[in-house]
């Protein structure tokens, strides 16, 4: 992966606060030391519950598991993903993550895809891009992409994957970057996408996944890239 943001004293930058339910939420910068926490939230929160990977096998698969969490500690080394914390007595708590990168046209990401469960999940936005390029869409060299949105199980209900999503608009705009794209793969996910504003460009039933070679199912579930341009 070719871009390094710069990570100064600024940094971790907040990008939405908010006062509720007796504590404060904050969206900002995953700060580095809770890497690996949250790695642990996607095995646990993430993995299990998103369409395409659980039904892929990922989480029963060592080598695609391994493969995930290596992708997600390279991305987050980008330091362009999202958190949101929640604070009580000075005691700050990760209950959210979008874990993102940049990507310029052309360019493909940096990771080593192994496993067959991680290259049939893979697979599926590749198939998607195949139908329509993002970059071209957009209009744009460079953009956000996303490799996971996930709320912990005890923190749904509370509209964060919302505030989350809308925070990808400003650390965009702090660097440079104008526009993103990201593959939605269950309804409730797309409708979020879309009340935050996302078009989409290509989609493609679980029956055209598999007759594309992939597997899954003959079902008529859908996954949707979609992308949104900051003007």
């Amino acid at each position: 992966m070719i871009f390094q943001r710069q990570w100064d004293e600024s940094c971790p930058r907040v990008w939405a606060q908010w006062e509720a339910d007796g504590r404060t939420w904050a969206v900002q910068d995953l700060r580095p030391e809770d890497d690996e926490a949250a790695i642990q939230m996607m095995v646990e929160h993430w993995l299990p519950d998103e369409p395409v990977c659980s039904t892929s096998g990922l989480l029963e698969d060592p080598e695609s598991l391994a493969c995930f969490k290596r992708a997600w500690k390279e991305t987050m080394a980008q330091r362009m993903s999202l958190a949101c914390y929640t604070e009580v007595e000075g005691k700050k708590t990760l209950v959210g993550l979008n874990v993102c990168l940049v990507l310029e046209k052309g360019e493909q990401p940096d990771l080593k895809i192994e496993g067959r469960a991680a290259l049939n999940a893979f697979g599926v936005l590749k198939y998607l891009e195949s139908k329509s390029d993002p970059f071209e869409k957009l209009g744009l060299d460079k953009a956000l992409e996303a490799f996971g949105l996930v709320v912990a199980r005890e923190y749904r209900g509370s509209r964060l994957g919302g505030r989350i999503l809308a925070a990808r608009e400003p650390l965009c705009r702090s660097q440079g970057i104008k526009g993103t794209a990201t593959m939605f793969t269950g309804p409730a996910s797309q409708k979020l996408a879309t009340n935050c504003g996302f078009t989409t460009i290509s989609e493609a039933t679980w029956s055209e996944l598999a007759d594309a070679g992939l597997n899954f199912p003959k079902e008529d579930r859908i996954v949707k890239l979609m992308i949104k341009k900051y003007d």
